[in-house]
């Protein structure tokens, strides 16, 4: 599928404002939340980028806790929908394609010691390359001690019914080679597992690999 094509289908699939999407938090969401949380406030994170925010339905969460927010999608719809739902003055929505927001990330970093980076369910919605590109962009970007979360289908997960269908482009994720290429662009894994129970939706139990990755200080 082209990316005009995969596009496409986000525009589609969140401008149908019949769609039953998920509204409460996801169970990454909620994971993530508590690992900040732990942080304290000394360590705290001052803000969070979330890449691939969909309907915003993690974004809402965030931002109802007070945290600065810069949420992006590639998908038009996909962020008015957000804008439409937001209560937050915190909260900034913004269409770009995440190896495109350079310079969305450089004006949401000034002023801040630590944020949170976090992707559910995006990783595997783009290709290869463009992973390698996010990840470099956020390996140069973001200064030491950031957090990055990610949540994504391993291959395990390929042959599973999906509630969605397969309309859209997915792309199955080794999750140990997955876990090499973050730290090769500047982070440490902290906290790593593969497997179900962890993404549930209706009947859909989906195998995901889910990561805590810290950047490290430039050598």
């Amino acid at each position: 599928m082209a990316t005009d094509d995969r596009l496409g289908y986000w525009d589609a699939f969140y401008g149908r404002s019949s769609l039953p999407l998920p509204s409460l938090p996801s169970q990454f969401a909620a994971f993530a939340l508590g690992e900040i949380f732990a942080l304290g406030t000394e360590d705290g994170v001052d803000g969070m980028i979330e890449f691939g925010c969909g309907n915003g339905r993690d974004s809402h969460f965030f931002s109802a806790y007070g945290f600065d927010l810069l949420a992006l999608d590639a998908s038009a719809e996909a962020i008015e929908l957000c804008r439409s739902h937001s209560r937050q003055p915190r909260a900034s929505f913004v269409q770009r394609k995440a190896t495109e927001a350079r310079e969305e990330i450089e004006g949401f970093l000034v002023g801040k010691k630590r944020v949170a980076v976090y992707a559910r369910f995006f990783l595997h919605a783009i290709r290869e390359e463009e992973q390698n590109d996010f990840l470099a962009l956020l390996g140069r970007l973001l200064p030491a001690g950031c957090l990055l979360f990610l949540e994504y289908r391993t291959v395990a997960d390929a042959e599973q019914e999906k509630v969605f269908g397969d309309a859209h482009y997915r792309r199955y994720l080794d999750h140990r080679t997955n876990l090499a290429n973050i730290e090769a662009s500047g982070f440490s894994v902290l906290y790593e597992i593969e497997g179900h129970g962890f993404a549930k939706y209706r009947d859909e139990d989906a195998r995901i690999g889910r990561c805590v990755a810290m950047k490290q200080a430039t050598r």
